[in-house]
């Protein structure tokens, strides 16, 4: 029994120490991800490549393209799509992150078509102020639909023998 118990809390710390991680690496990809939406999403507004809905759109394929491969080798490493399944994995995680994108580029356009009749907005953020602003606002709501639903498909929660738990515990 008391082996059990022992077995059954090693399990639970190292349960805690690996979602407090994950988070936390969730969160580093997925600034790293804005940061590249929103420079892309910059840069197609300054060269003049677009309004509405194109540059949003572009910016957060560009930028879901380098979170997968960020979260399958970093993020999720314990559970990583590797040989066909990688294959499977991306396109899995593209389809998925396809309502993020879809959640994100609406939003962008309701905000930013909001936000043009707001005089003392377009006073003080000036040409590319209104726009990543309204970018970065939508990304926060596609990126949780995003996290769910890969989380649950992509990359799913393995089902594994606590002894094998425990042992890789130990190993560490």
């Amino acid at each position: 029994m008391h082996n059990g118990t022992n077995d059954r809390m090693i399990l639970l710390i190292k349960r805690q120490i690996l979602f407090k991680g994950r988070m936390l690496k969730y969160g580093v990809v997925g600034c790293s991800g804005i940061a590249v939406n929103l420079g892309t999403m910059a840069l197609f507004l300054t060269i003049g490549l677009g309004r509405g809905w194109l540059p949003s759109a572009v910016a957060s394929v560009v930028s879901t393209s380098g979170n997968f491969i960020f979260h399958n080798c970093w993020t999720f490493v314990d559970r990583q799509c590797q040989g066909m399944r990688l294959v499977r994995g991306f396109l899995s995680f593209a389809l998925i992150s396809t309502i993020g994108i879809f959640i994100t580029t609406e939003f962008y356009v309701s905000f930013t078509r909001a936000a043009s009749h707001l005089a003392i907005l377009n006073l003080h953020l000036g040409k590319l102020g209104i726009p990543l602003t309204c970018q970065f606002a939508a990304i926060l709501l596609g990126a949780c639909m995003s996290y769910l639903l890969n989380g649950a498909v992509t990359w799913p929660r393995v089902q594994s023998q606590p002894s094998a738990n425990v042992a890789q515990v130990i190993e560490i």
